[in-house]
């Protein structure tokens, strides 16, 4: 008797979209390509040429079926992904590095337990990183996001990581056409309260040079506060100006009951300043609630159309 070969294949793989931004990639595109489509021949893969200005778009369009979609532009790694989110067709939506730097291993594990677990989303987390300076970056970005209530992993903009289309799609909108569109998404699954798992993950050397400059990191870090004033002002207004009103009411009534000098005006602006941020503060959360609910009104009309 013989055995269908297609037997032996996982059924998520035939619910699996891998989207792959590429820019200027086209040394590490085809081995990065054969590999995935080697390991995970059902799962679709879409790869999203960044406006190269190399071979990447071809090399890529000469593995066989690959979907390959060209910006006419470079408009950024996070353009790029949710140009490949768009055209996703699967249920399961992967993002993967066009450097080969990921392990297709890695990435079965992770979609695994999407699937198993009940997951909204799985993030990879990396090893420490070999450069002292984008570990220290990375420290700065992950105590700031700490110090103001989001506890999201230790790796927070790994590029390997894998969603449930519906869940990721209806805030593609919030998501920047940079580098940090990683770790906004992961931001976006902690803040929506999304049943989230984060996997340890090795790498394998790179092929090619990295495109990430001094000023990613940077654009991360301005990037965290404005998740933050999105998902949750409160954490940025109300302890601020708790702080401000505390400081001025504390100064003034010690000059006014212990010194007799009266309530001094500099306590007066302190306090008033510290209300004034508290009540921004509620409406930055009001504002932010209806945002969001906006976001959520359309992923119901999307399921239900």
């Amino acid at each position: 008797m013989s055995v269908d070969p297609s037997s032996s294949i996982p059924s998520w793989q035939c619910r699996l979209s891998i989207v792959i931004p590429a820019y200027n990639e086209e040394d590490g595109i085809v081995p990065t390509l054969r590999g995935l489509r080697e390991a995970l021949p059902e799962a679709e893969i879409i790869v999203v040429d960044d406006g190269s200005a190399d071979r990447t778009g071809e090399r890529a369009a000469s593995v066989p079926e690959v979907i390959v979609l060209r910006q006419p532009f470079n408009r950024g790694y996070g353009a790029a992904l949710k140009a490949g989110m768009r055209a996703a067709g699967r249920d399961y939506v992967a993002w993967f590095d066009a450097d080969n730097e990921h392990k297709v291993k890695n990435l079965a594990t992770m979609v695994q337990r999407l699937e198993t677990e009940r997951l909204v989303a799985v993030i990879g987390q990396r090893p420490a990183g070999t450069s002292r300076f984008r570990t220290f970056g990375k420290a700065i970005i992950r105590a700031l996001a700490w110090s103001l209530g989001l506890g999201a992993g230790t790796d927070l903009n790994c590029g390997l990581r894998v969603f449930r289309r519906d869940a990721i799609r209806p805030y593609l909108s919030l998501l920047p056409n940079r580098y940090s569109a990683s770790m906004t998404s992961t931001m976006i699954m902690i803040q929506r309260d999304y049943p989230v798992a984060f996997e340890p993950v090795t790498t394998q050397p790179r092929v090619g040079t990295s495109k990430v400059v001094l000023g990613d990191g940077l654009q991360a870090l301005i990037l965290v506060m404005r998740m933050i004033m999105l998902f949750a002002p409160l954490r940025v207004f109300l302890p601020v100006g708790t702080m401000l009103a505390g400081v001025g009411l504390t100064y003034g009534l010690v000059l006014a009951l212990v010194h007799g000098l009266g309530f001094p005006s500099l306590s007066v602006v302190l306090v008033l300043a510290g209300l004034i941020l508290v009540l921004q503060g509620f409406i930055a959360d009001q504002i932010s609630y209806m945002r969001l609910s906006q976001l959520e009104s359309a992923r119901h009309h999307q399921d239900g159309a």
